[in-house]
């Protein structure tokens, strides 16, 4: 039976296993009503946070590296409307309001249109042989997506061009020198399908990088700050990068205690 709509990440390592733990009690905490589901090669661990365990192994077929799991995400989703968030994510806030974008689009995201200058890869350069106008530069942290064959069609060609970039003359960097991100092949599946980001007036996930005045209590519910000179008020905080190390941690401990000693 196909489920309304949920939650799904992607636990896969000891690492990324402990840090969906604090993503699902910060569910729990403020989105208790949201169903939970996990891609994880630790279900036993998992088993008490989530509602729906998605078992993973390496005869997938969906390629060793697991950043390939995000392109497969469609296949793996149980739900007919499905709100992605990486693990080193926590929520802040009911996420109700998110699913109301999917109203009228098949996959939904935050971010800028870009035409050149660097990310991954020249934007320029890799807009002319991909055949498209402008790249979107975003965060994968966070997405939502429904089912549909456009949504299908979408994820079918990040997955083409995740394992064959070095074929269609695309140079893309390993991720911190280990694996392929699943950024720049997102990227160009949504350019080439021409979905363009929406305006989620600072609602959608942010992480800190670049971000300032920052105000973050997950058992208040209160997240805003300074990001790129722009005040945002996100549901969901992405603590990715070094600097989000600090406010991760402490973020963590209140959800420890909170859950431990009911403070």
């Amino acid at each position: 039976m196909q489920l309304t709509k949920g939650i799904i990440t992607i636990a896969i390592g000891k690492k990324y296993v402990k840090q969906a733990i604090f993503l699902a009690r910060s569910c729990i905490l403020n989105t208790p009503n949201t169903i939970r589901a996990v891609i994880t090669d630790s279900p036993l661990v998992l088993k008490n946070y989530y509602d729906i365990i998605l078992p993973w192994n390496n005869n997938n077929n969906y390629n060793i590296d697991p950043f390939s799991v995000k392109t497969r995400i469609y296949e793996f989703s149980p739900f007919d409307k499905t709100l992605f968030i990486d693990a080193d994510s926590l929520v802040f806030h009911p996420i109700d309001e998110y699913w109301n974008y999917l109203e009228e689009n098949n996959y939904v995201y935050e971010g800028d249109k870009l035409t050149n200058g660097e990310w991954y890869f020249d934007i320029k350069k890799t807009c002319q042989l991909v055949q498209t106008s402008w790249l979107p530069k975003f965060n994968s942290g966070m997405f939502l997506f429904k089912k549909s064959e456009e949504a299908k069609n979408i994820f079918d060609t990040a997955y083409y061009y995740f394992v064959n970039h070095k074929k269609e003359g695309i140079d893309i960097p390993f991720f911190r020198g280990k694996n392929y991100p699943d950024e720049p092949a997102l990227s160009i599946a949504l350019a080439k399908h021409n979905i363009e980001p929406v305006i989620d007036y600072g609602r959608f996930s942010r992480t800190l990088i670049k971000s300032k005045n920052i105000h973050l209590n997950i058992k208040k519910r209160i997240a805003f700050f300074l990001k790129n000179g722009k005040m945002v008020f996100p549901l969901i905080v992405h603590f990715c990068g070094r600097r989000n190390i600090p406010y991760y941690l402490r973020e963590k401990l209140r959800l420890f205690f909170i859950f431990k000693f009911n403070i």
